[in-house]
């Protein structure tokens, strides 16, 4: 600063043209504006962090990795990251403060009653936390943008729509295991589920999309009580998003009184809700008769959403949730299925749930070949 100061002073008391000691001047003016306007700025800054640090001290956190880190490099995303995420959710079991750096402070919610009026919230909350790359459609969009691209998506996936897809999916599935039997036949007797299993998604996805026309009916679907109590209970224990962040365009009083402030992000932990004790008991035993109707009647809606919940809900749940059934169904009539020991499966939370190192099974053929014999019923 001194060197700047003796650089004007000097300039000051130079000889100039009546021109040039008004151009230094100006100069000087509009430095000297600039600089104040940029303190205004950070001490507006930092007064509305310091107030929002101080309405978010009625929020528990977990130790903090270093002051400077904050909890930055402590939920990694591998299986040791899922399991200190189960571990906080243990000892917070509503809600708790996170801080992404030293400035960046997101509050997780990881219980029903307080993601109730996250999720319902109309018009207070806009999407936060998801890299620019994914645009700006239905997913990231806010606003009247998003009710548009809803309105116009929604009639795709009614559940009169979906119904002629149960013949696609079993097509699908039909190519698929017919691929499955020609590699143990070969002698692959265990492959890799991720792989396999996207191929076939993906040839559903296009026959569906293009009204490609392609044995298990859609009346079928709803008699599959078991089948479906294990299908909610994995997705449970593994969701294919395991959180969904917003950004609170306003105040967000919660049940207990507590306000989410403005400005701030949330993060929907589902993940951590479906692994809250308070919520459900043992949550990392596998259990399906956890939906059971007469066991899940009591649970609040929230406690359970593999496809979020609320108006920004997954459009194509249901279009899932039928593919899987009718995949589970044929696979389980056809196949014998075991986990394929010698490759463990090691879970990594990216923009979807995956595997590490693929979802390996070992699997034996059950019966003749589906070509050589009629279609079975599914149910």
């Amino acid at each position: 600063m001194l060197p700047f100061t003796d650089w004007v002073l000097e300039l000051l008391s130079m000889e100039r043209t009546p021109l040039h000691a008004y151009t230094i001047s100006a100069l000087l003016l509009a430095l000297l504006a600039l600089l104040f306007r940029t303190l205004l700025q950070l001490g507006n800054s930092w007064h509305c962090y310091y107030v929002n640090c101080q309405r978010l001290r009625c929020f528990p956190e977990p130790p903090r990795r270093n002051w400077l880190l904050g909890h930055l490099g402590m939920f990694i995303s591998d299986e040791e990251g899922l399991s200190l995420v189960s571990q906080t959710v243990a000892t917070f079991s509503q809600a708790c403060v996170t801080w992404m750096g030293p400035f960046l402070p997101v509050l997780a919610l990881v219980h029903p009653d307080y993601l109730k009026p996250i999720t319902t919230a109309s018009g207070t909350l806009a999407p936060g936390g998801v890299p620019v790359i994914s645009g700006d459609g239905l997913l990231l969009s806010n606003g009247a943008k998003w009710v548009r691209h809803r309105r116009m998506l929604t009639p795709a996936f009614h559940f009169d729509i979906l119904k002629p897809y149960v013949k696609i999916f079993n097509q699908s599935t039909d190519i698929m295991h017919a691929k499955w039997r020609r590699l143990v036949v070969s002698g692959s007797t265990s492959l890799d589920m991720f792989e396999q299993v996207s191929l076939m998604t993906l040839d559903s996805l296009q026959k569906c999309i293009f009204s490609y026309n392609s044995n298990c009916q859609e009346e079928d679907l709803s008699q599959m009580p078991f089948s479906t109590m294990c299908i909610k209970e994995s997705l449970r224990l593994h969701p294919p998003i395991t959180a969904v962040s917003r950004r609170c365009t306003k105040d967000i009083k919660l049940p207990d009184g507590r306000v989410l402030p403005k400005g701030n992000v949330c993060l929907i932990s589902i993940y951590g809700t479906h692994h809250n004790p308070a919520v459900w008991p043992e949550p990392q035993v596998y259990n399906p008769h956890r939906f059971h109707p007469e066991n899940s009647k009591n649970k609040p809606p929230l406690a359970f959403m593999p496809f979020s919940a609320g108006p920004r809900n997954c459009i194509g749940q249901n279009f899932a949730m039928a593919e899987m059934k009718v995949v589970l169904a044929l696979t389980l009539l056809r196949f014998a299925v075991r986990l394929d020991e010698s490759r463990p499966v090691r879970r990594k939370p990216e923009l979807i749930l995956r595997s590490e190192n693929g979802l390996w099974l070992n699997l034996e053929p059950l019966g003749p070949s589906h070509e050589s014999r009629p279609p079975a019923p599914c149910s």
